[in-house]
């Protein structure tokens, strides 16, 4: 099993506490998004949105953070032989999604100085168009992820964001 991630990713966080919790034997590859890392074409070949983090256990390959840990679970389970009581309760659940809908992508870019923060918007728009070039059978996922960059710059610019 693989986890591709980046350490100060909240998303990622909670997966790798789901696999330190039960117990689960895994691969740890760390993706800088601020080096472009995550928008390599074969990155991009298996998630197409470039997020973090990525699951992959054989061919099976999860992007949504509930999913993973509710696999996770579904793993550690078997694996004990033990019954479903380890699995999350509904309303576990419930708060999972709750915490999930909150973006905190904002609330990180907010908290780093502008003029930083539009040199690596800058460097990460440079590298996608790179990659959209080397690679055109990508193109249409590269400039959606080029497009979700520009839509973010612009709502930093709003206070209430």
């Amino acid at each position: 099993m693989q986890l591709y991630h980046h350490p100060f990713s909240m998303d990622s966080q909670k997966i790798r506490l789901a696999l330190e919790e039960n117990g689960i034997d895994y691969t740890s590859y760390h993706m800088n998004p601020l080096t472009g890392k995550n928008m390599d074409a074969s990155f991009f070949r298996m998630n197409p949105s470039g997020k973090l983090p990525v699951f992959q256990n054989g061919s099976h390959i999860l992007y949504n953070t509930i999913e993973i840990i509710q696999y996770i679970e579904r793993i550690a389970v078997v694996s004990s032989g033990g019954d479903d009581a380890k699995l999350s309760s509904r309303e576990v659940l419930e708060w999972m999604h709750k915490v999930q809908e909150w973006n905190p992508k904002y609330f990180t870019l907010s908290r780093i100085p502008e003029k930083h923060r539009l040199y690596v918007s800058k460097f990460i728009r440079q590298v996608v168009i790179a990659r959209m070039a080397e690679c055109p059978d990508l193109a249409s996922s590269y400039h959606r992820r080029l497009k979700d960059a520009y839509k973010t710059e612009e709502k930093l610019k709003d206070p209430k964001v």
